[in-house]
């Protein structure tokens, strides 16, 4: 726990350290006014003396001192209004529209890369174009303070959105897979099955606020039909298992509300304007105050029934707490802070401990069956070696397997040579590297690096292999290479995003090009001039979405040249004090080694991560490439 407490206070530390919080200097020129007003960003436009209707344009300047190396993008969370964003004049992105066909996608994130072509040295103009025709809604940039910085930082933030709810979401959706099988299996109680229920449409209430979910391109009056459906009947079904566990009758005050709500919950399912469906919302309000009275008088009739409806009665008042103060900050600020999913979190341990209380009880009533329980237990563990055995067998066929779809890299080819080092960080890997010889004598290589490692990884690695066996004969450009390779990995990568880099020798013309998508960019030396510089380009990361711009880039090749490709699993290493081997060591090793021969450079590096490494936390792969 503490390590990875470790490790995510050191990321956000890095994020917030590359990435610019957009907090002051904002202006705001309403449609039809000269003069531009300073606002703030984090705070609606109403509590600014603002009223609806509204449109106008949000401008900030943002000063850049240096150009980065890579793209840039700013991210402003959800907005209660349609937008178009401008970056120095350029639309860099919108969402929703504007009038006379005026939507507002407010449950939809805004985030818009800015290409590195729209950057600036000095002054740029962000410029944020809004809508807002909602009563109901605090219209403009209110939820958060707007961020600007890399395009790799800022979607670690959304990624880290994603994982909190896809953890929680994973958690109700096994309970709702565990009820309804036991309900199906035994219709003992009828509480599993409300408990199934509350976890599915949990997960449904839950699923619209993914990041991700967006970039599928489900229709947004979808999500926010299930979003509201969800969120409506959700509550009746935590009654009903509440009622049904303690096998109590239902109050015909608690039908009445379970009613009211299910039929607010089906009229979600239509076509209506925003402000009407916040109506009803504050209609399921007045509905939820009414239900905390009876969840309260209910509880205090079974507490002291057992140590189960303690514990239950505990969770529910929890959870109860968490409700009502989500509902309070929703009101009162309209940032929704997503407290209830906290409460129902601690519900389920509540439950959990129940169970645990009557397992100990059952226990005691077959104490005189201990001595062939342990009898069990000892053939259990018996199994379970024999099992870890063949997995490990498995695992270790699997990395024979592996080191033959990986080919060694160590030939020379006309006046090209290259040598290969690959260290996977358990027995098979998520890395993988390949090349490809033309008929005209060109040569491609291929660098891949899958998130995360282990089996999950290395079967994509596999089919990574399988499509650039498919890919690599008959597409030379890298751009187009990586841009097929996206689309034929779109469909079986989930979480595991991957990061690439395409490379293509044209040794009769002395061109080297190359595409990056998401991957450390390449080291570009020369032994003559004693020369050592980074490649420019970075690119989206593969599996991301369907449609990303990857452009080519080119460099002409003279002798002496030498690249070096490698997977970020080198400058990520760590020592016993979790600093980073870095950018600057890794710099320092291929300067120091430009005039050594290609595997004594490779070997050199090996030993010096071994070396500076308490341990491997990724796969380390990389190969070096000589021009004669």
């Amino acid at each position: 726990m503490k390590l990875v407490l470790f490790l995510f206070f050191f990321v956000m530390g890095s994020l917030n350290a590359e990435v610019l919080s957009l907090e002051s200097g904002w202006t705001f020129q309403l449609e039809g006014e000269i003069n531009a007003k300073p606002v703030l960003v984090g705070v609606p436009l109403v509590d600014q003396g603002y009223q609806v209707p509204i449109k106008g344009k949000y401008r900030l300047t943002i000063f850049i001192p240096s150009l980065p190396e890579s793209s840039q993008a700013v991210y402003m969370d959800r907005i209660h209004s349609a937008d178009q964003t401008f970056w120095n004049g350029k639309i860099i992105g919108s969402t929703g529209s504007f009038f006379p066909l005026y939507y507002p996608y407010w449950h939809k994130v805004r985030y818009y890369e800015i290409p590195i072509s729209l950057l600036k040295q000095g002054e740029n103009e962000l410029v944020v174009d809004i809508e807002c025709r909602e009563t109901q809604f605090r219209c403009g940039v209110f939820r958060s303070v707007p961020i600007f910085g890399s395009q790799d930082q800022i979607k670690d933030k959304m990624v880290f959105e994603d994982v909190n709810q896809i953890l929680i979401a994973a958690l109700f959706f096994g309970i709702f897979l565990q009820q309804a099988i036991g309900y199906a299996l035994n219709r003992s109680s009828k509480s599993g099955l409300y408990l199934a229920g509350t976890a599915v449409f949990f997960v449904g209430w839950r699923l619209p606020v993914l990041n991700k979910i967006h970039f599928l391109m489900i229709h947004p009056e979808i999500l926010v039909r299930l979003l509201f459906f969800c969120q409506f009947i959700f509550p009746v079904f935590i009654m009903l298992f509440v009622h049904t566990l303690f096998d109590r009758r239902i109050t015909k005050l608690a039908v009445i509300t379970f009613f009211l709500d299910t039929v607010l919950a089906f009229f979600q399912l239509f076509s209506m304007d925003p402000d009407s469906r916040f109506y009803l919302v504050y209609i399921w309000y007045v509905l939820l105050a009414i239900k905390v009275p009876i969840l309260i008088q209910l509880l205090a009739r079974n507490y002291k029934k057992s140590a189960e409806a303690i514990v239950v009665s505990l969770g529910a008042l929890v959870a109860t707490f968490f409700g009502i103060a989500d509902v309070i900050t929703d009101v009162v600020t309209g940032k929704n802070g997503y407290l209830t999913q906290y409460g129902i979190l601690t519900f389920l341990f509540a439950g959990v401990f129940a169970i645990a209380l009557q397992s100990a009880r059952t226990r005691r009533e077959l104490r005189n069956l201990n001595e062939s329980l342990e009898m069990l237990v000892t053939l259990r563990t018996q199994e379970l070696h024999k099992q870890y055995k063949l997995l490990h067998d498995d695992l270790v066929m699997a990395a024979g397997l592996q080191s033959k779809l990986i080919p060694p890299m160590e030939f020379k080819h006309r006046s090209l040579s290259v040598a290969s080092i690959f260290m996977p960080m358990e027995k098979i890997g998520g890395d993988y590297f390949d090349y490809y010889i033309h008929e005209d004598g060109s040569i491609s290589f291929l660098l891949c690096d899958v998130l995360g490692h282990g089996i999950a990884a290395a079967l994509i690695a596999s089919m990574l292999k399988v499509n650039f066996l498919e890919i690599a004969p008959k597409e030379k450009d890298p751009a187009k290479f990586l841009l097929e390779l996206n689309l034929k990995m779109l469909p079986v990568v989930e979480k595991n995003y991957i990061t690439a880099v395409v490379s293509h020798f044209d040794l009769e013309n002395s061109i080297m090009k190359y595409s990056v998508m998401g991957h450390p960019s390449p080291f570009s030396m020369n032994v003559v001039s004693n020369s050592l510089a980074t490649l420019g380009g970075r690119g989206p990361i593969m599996g991301w979405k369907k449609d990303v711009f990857v452009e080519t880039f080119s460099k002409e090749l003279v002798s002496g040249d030498r690249f070096f490709f490698y997977t970020d699993g080198i400058t990520e290493s760590q020592d016993k004090n979790r600093e980073l081997y870095g950018e600057l060591r890794l710099k320092e090793q291929l300067a120091l080694g430009l005039h050594l021969p290609l595997k004594e450079l490779n070997e050199k590096i090996k030993k010096d991560i071994r070396k500076f490494a308490f341990r491997l936390s990724d796969d380390v792969t990389y190969f070096t490439i000589d021009i004669k």
